[in-house]
């Protein structure tokens, strides 16, 4: 028995009811799903998870395998593909100028679209296919737009199916806003991370660059300075070790000054104190005559895969940061940094830092070699009479304030006049210098020579006793005694020396001047006596048998 027309009626509302119950229960069940989908995403701040949360989203949703996202990069004008899933690795970096058009136009609407026609083919043939977007195997274009902008695009590929449903596509458009909100967020919030820690590397930089400069400016002999310099730029860029070359004018090469991070302290001691010869650095040799020559910074961190770095046994170097000492164009040296600590490589803000402290730096030590111009003698490298008095002044004033002692030497070689005579001024300035060098090498850090004249010595030692000093002037004579100084086409020369001690008198009147005099008095009786011997002025008691009280 059929049904009647009331009853036809009744069943065509009751189906009506059911589709609308079944519409409203999938339409509840999308906005929880959004709702839980937005969560996720604007819990999640780096970019690169949002994009693979999206499109493992967007996956689960419309049953697709072939999925992409291009972001915007509104500097460059470009969009580029950040993520892909189901594609090929290669289309990861596949970009296209971001410009305005009808395609541009779709994207800045915010729904998605097919962007290809009932035969498969690209609806916008040109910009496809002339930039390798074809590639991503898309179908569908989601834009990623938000007030007004583009932030990127999720295409979606799904080359077995005719299309997507309109409730689907109705999802993944409202996914698409959300995510394109937290990629805006995430973006803020990394170009933020990004200032922020630009901002500390400025200050970190600028803290440094204060302290150094503080510290150099307070450095007024040449290898402290050179040290400090050195231990500073290791130490900012967290390397293993170091060098620091200047360069010879007289032979235009690189010459190491000193080092630091050896292995062998001894060896690394011997460098700094130029008991060592090292090798030497032409223009254009190896990666530090490259800096030399060019004055622009190398940084190597596979230096087995390049050629500019010479090779040496021992060196065990596998990345090295270069950059030049350069005041008023001028290269004066380099700094060289060898392997990160943490065993990574050198990176552009590591070279950038350097190059600052380099450039503090080379105005430091042209200064410094300007003052020790001003007051080192050129022929022996101790300093002049004028800076040798200024400092006996200074320890003098010491002394007598703080009741603590003071000793002069005078220095004097023996029988000078006649090596000049006999082997002439060339002979003369080498036995001066193989002597001044002798005197340099038995001294404490604290005790100061200089060149007093002609073939003429002065020594302070403070906070040492005439008994003392008598007995380093002692060490000093047979030091002197041992040199031998090599003549061209004859037998090598050997000299000797006469000192005279002499001690501030702490318990009665007395000055610098009166000090000097007692100690060239001291040398008098040295030289009176036979030369070659140690006189030491009201000293209570004779040390060794070349030492007398005058």
């Amino acid at each position: 028995m059929g049904l009647n027309r009331h009853d036809g009626k009744s069943l065509a509302v009751e189906v009506r009811y059911i589709q609308r119950i079944a519409a409203l229960d999938r339409r509840n069940f999308d906005l929880r799903a959004l709702l839980k989908a937005g969560e996720a995403l604007h819990n999640e701040l780096k970019v690169e998870s949002l994009c693979e949360l999206l499109m493992a989203m967007a996956r689960e949703r419309l049953f697709v395998n072939e999925l992409a996202v291009l972001l915007h990069h509104e500097q460059e004008g470009v969009l580029t593909v950040e993520a892909a899933m189901g594609l090929p690795e290669e289309v990861v970096g596949v970009s296209v100028e971001a410009r305005d058009g009808i395609l541009w136009r779709m994207l800045l609407a915010g729904e998605p679209f097919s962007i290809v026609d009932l035969s498969g083919m690209p609806r916008f043939n040109g910009v496809f296919c002339g930039n390798g977007l074809k590639a991503l195997r898309g179908q569908t274009w989601v834009p990623l737009a938000t007030s007004g902008r583009v932030i990127g695009v999720l295409s979606v590929g799904y080359p077995e199916r005719d299309g997507l449903p309109a409730e689907e596509l109705e999802f993944i458009g409202a996914l698409a806003s959300q995510a394109a909100v937290a990629l805006s967020t995430a973006r803020l919030y990394q170009l933020n991370a990004i200032a922020r820690r630009d901002l500390d590397r400025s200050l970190h930089k600028l803290s440094m660059l204060f302290n150094v400069t503080r510290a150099m400016g307070a450095v007024s002999d040449l290898t402290q300075l050179l040290r400090l310099i050195l231990n500073q730029a290791v130490g900012s860029v967290n390397a293993q070790k170091g060098s620091l070359m200047l360069l010879d004018e007289d032979t235009d090469e690189l010459v190491i000054r000193v080092v630091t991070g050896l292995p062998d302290k001894e060896v690394e001691r011997r460098i700094n104190e130029g008991e060592l010869p090292c090798k030497r650095f032409a223009r254009g040799e190896g990666v530090a005559g490259r800096v030399l020559e060019t004055g622009e910074s190398v940084c190597i961190n596979q230096v087995d895969e390049d050629q500019r770095f010479s090779r040496r046994d021992g060196s065990h170097v596998s990345s090295i940061l270069c950059v030049p000492l350069v005041v008023e164009a001028e290269v004066l040296g380099v700094i060289n940094i060898t392997n990160r600590l943490s065993g990574g490589v050198f990176a552009e803000e590591d070279e950038e830092l350097l190059q600052a402290l380099a450039n503090q730096a080379a105005v430091a030590i042209a200064r410094t070699r300007l003052y020790e111009a001003a007051i080192t003698d050129s022929l022996t490298g101790l300093f002049v009479r004028r800076y040798i008095m200024h400092k006996g002044k200074e320890e003098y004033r010491r002394s007598r304030r703080y009741n603590t002692p003071l000793t002069l030497i005078m220095c004097d070689i023996d029988h000078f006049k006649s090596v000049n005579d006999t082997h002439g001024h060339p002979v003369g300035d080498a036995v001066i210098r193989a002597v001044a060098k002798a005197l340099s090498r038995g001294l404490r850090d604290v005790d100061v020579v200089g060149r007093y004249g002609g073939e003429e010595f002065l020594l302070l030692l403070p906070q040492t006793s005439a008994q003392d000093a008598g007995v380093a002037a002692e060490r000093l004579r047979e030091e002197v005694e041992r040199l031998s100084v090599p003549i061209e086409g004859g037998e090598p020369l050997r000299v000797t020396a006469s000192f005279g001690v002499a001690e501030v008198n702490l318990e009665g009147e007395d000055s610098l001047e009166g000090l000097l005099k007692r100690a060239d008095d001291a040398l008098y009786r040295s030289k009176a006596s036979g030369r070659n011997q140690v006189t030491v002025h009201r000293a209570p008691t004779t040390i060794g048998p070349r030492v007398s009280a005058a």
